[in-house]
């Protein structure tokens, strides 16, 4: 079995870090990273901890919230140690959770932005029956007994609330770290997000804009996954005419 790796796209000096969602892998933001790629910039997408396993029980296992941080820590710092001094960073979902706090923190990163990040309280209890729903099917998938996947359900179920709160708990703080945040935002909304409220995007939006100048793009019969959508790829285009606008290539005559 195949399992999904992190990327690490080269190109230009300017570079951007894409952060995958919960549950997901850097395969969800894959594609996103070899269309800017192409357009100069180095590009990487590291793996969350307890994500791309076979077994999602690992996610909780070896995963939270603060060893996630610290996942994007040391993947901007790779990127400065490597010489890069302009960094942005995007995330999808939780991802862009760590994206904003990025922007907060470090001043070697000078934009990023979200894509269907709930940086205000949502109700999870969507987000938590996807998750169960996918982690059933996928253990279907892999042919275990029935009675392996029950226990592994069993599992899974006793602890997703759990971590949505621990989640929702963590980014409390980012919300204010963020407050007056002056560099460039980007902000992706699904119109037909079905996991997390579909306003989420623009009350963002309008959170930063007193100081921040932000970017706001909402795609209509987008979902919550929109990198793999067929909106993905428009996505991508106005991401990277975001980066050209604020952290340009600066290509060779």
């Amino acid at each position: 079995m195949d399992l999904p790796q992190a990327f690490y796209f080269k190109a230009g000096e300017p570079a951007v870090l894409l952060l995958h969602t919960f549950s997901g892998t850097p395969n969800d933001v894959r594609i996103m990273g070899r269309g800017l790629q192409k357009r100069g910039y180095t590009v990487l997408g590291p793996m969350f901890a307890g994500h791309g396993t076979a077994d999602p029980r690992q996610i909780f296992k070896t995963g939270a919230p603060d060893r996630w941080w610290q996942d994007t820590r040391t993947a901007i710092q790779q990127l400065i140690n490597e010489g890069h001094s302009e960094i942005a960073v995007f995330g999808e979902s939780l991802g862009g959770l760590f994206a904003m706090k990025a922007l907060a923190q470090f001043d070697e990163v000078v934009a990023g932005g979200t894509i269907d990040t709930p940086l205000f309280k949502v109700d999870t209890s969507r987000v938590a029956a996807r998750f169960l729903l996918e982690c059933r099917g996928w253990y279907q998938k892999m042919k275990l007994p029935t009675d392996e996947i029950t226990k592994r359900m069993q599992y899974l179920s006793q602890h997703i609330d759990e971590m949505l709160t621990t989640i929702e708990t963590f980014t409390g703080p980012v919300h204010d770290e963020i407050r007056g945040l002056t560099k460039p935002v980007f902000i992706a909304q699904a119109d037909a997000d079905e996991l997390i409220d579909r306003d989420i995007g623009q009350r963002l939006a309008d959170y930063l804009s007193s100081s921040a100048p932000v970017t706001y793009r909402h795609y209509p019969e987008a979902p919550h996954v929109m990198t793999f959508s067929p909106q993905g790829r428009q996505l991508t285009k106005d991401i990277g005419e975001f980066l050209e606008a604020v952290m340009p290539v600066n290509h060779p005559n």
